[in-house]
């Protein structure tokens, strides 16, 4: 698992070891985090599979390549209307 969001002593992205799960309708861990953390009564909603992390992160990358490369067009464009290019 991954912690989801920051929390105290753990940045958001950390991984860890779900050690214990208790509860039916709110469920807690108790988690064991690579930086050395160790979490009890952990919110189970705070963690995401590594999987699922992954997957914001790669869905992170491209919403930013293409905010640069819109604009870089737009750059592009800019300089060829005013002809700021020669």
């Amino acid at each position: 698992m991954v912690a989801g969001i920051d929390l105290e002593g753990i940045p958001a992205g950390t991984r860890g070891k779900v050690m214990y799960v208790a509860g039916f309708s709110w469920q807690r861990c108790r988690v064991q985090f690579t930086n050395g953390v160790e979490r009890g009564s952990l919110d189970a909603r705070h963690l995401v599979t590594v999987g699922e992390w992954d997957r914001r992160a790669h869905e992170t990358a491209v919403a930013d390549a293409r905010v640069e490369q819109q604009r870089l067009a737009d750059e592009l464009r800019s300089k060829l209307v005013t002809g700021g290019g020669h």
